[in-house]
C-alpha cells in the first residue's frame, strides 16, 4: 500500500496524490478513532481533522518514513487534542456543578441537583464499555452496594469489583481529573 502513496508528490502539492493517500488510509484512521472514542460522529470529525492537518502541513511530511506511520502519528496528536478538549469541557461542567451545588450542601430543597449531577456522571462514563458503565451508574445513581449490583446484573460480586477497578483505570488514562469528579459524584449520591 505504501508504494502507491507518493509522499514527494503530496509535499509538492499534488492533490491527486493526497486523494490517493486519503482513500487508502481513511478507513484505518476512522477505525483508529472509533475504537478510542466509541462514537461514530466523533470518529468522522477527528478523521477529517487528521487529514486537514496532514494537508495543511504536507510540506513537513518526511520522505524517509512510511506514510502510514506518519498519518498515525498525526492521528494520535489529533486524538490527544480531542481528549484534552473533552477534559477541559468536563472540568468546566464540574466547576459549574460545584458552584451550583457544593459538596456537603443541603440539597433536599432542590430537585434538579440529582439530575444535573447524574447528567454529568453520564458524560464522564460515556467512554466506558456498556457493562462497566452500567456498574458505575448503578453504584452512583442508586447507591447500590457491590452485592446488590451483582444480584441485579446476575454477575458475581468479584466481577462487579473488577469492573469498578477497570473503570477506575480507564478513567485514569482518559483523565486523572475524571477520578476526582467520580469521587465527588459518589459522595454527592450518598448524601441525596
Amino acid at each position: 500500500m505504501n508504494s502507491t502513496i507518493d509522499i514527494y508528490a503530496i509535499r509538492e502539492g499534488d492533490e491527486k496524490a493526497f486523494v490517493v493517500m486519503y482513500y487508502l488510509l481513511n478507513g484505518k484512521v476512522y477505525n483508529f478513532f472509533l475504537k478510542r472514542t466509541r462514537h461514530s460522529e466523533v470518529a468522522k470529525e477527528l478523521t477529517q481533522q487528521c487529514f486537514i492537518r496532514i494537508y495543511n502541513y504536507r510540506t513537513s511530511l518526511s520522505l524517509s518514513h512510511p506514510p502510514e506511520k506518519q498519518v498515525y502519528i498525526i492521528a494520535k496528536s489529533v486524538l490527544l487534542n480531542h481528549l484534552r478538549q473533552e477534559e477541559r469541557k468536563t472540568a468546566r461542567e464540574l466547576n459549574y456543578a460545584q458552584q451550583m451545588y457544593p459538596v456537603g450542601a443541603d440539597t433536599s430543597d432542590n430537585a434538579n441537583t440529582g439530575f444535573e449531577t447524574l447528567d454529568l456522571l453520564e458524560k464522564i462514563t460515556r467512554h466506558l464499555p456498556p457493562v462497566r458503565k452500567k456498574v458505575i451508574l448503578l453504584k452512583a445513581r442508586q447507591g447500590l452496594s457491590n452485592k446488590e449490583i451483582a444480584a441485579q446484573l446476575s454477575i458475581s460480586v468479584k466481577t462487579v469489583e473488577n469492573h469498578l477497578t477497570k473503570a477506575t483505570r480507564q478513567l485514569r488514562i482518559l483523565s486523572p481529573d475524571l477520578l476526582i469528579i467520580l469521587g465527588i459524584l459518589f459522595s454527592n449520591v450518598n448524601k441525596m
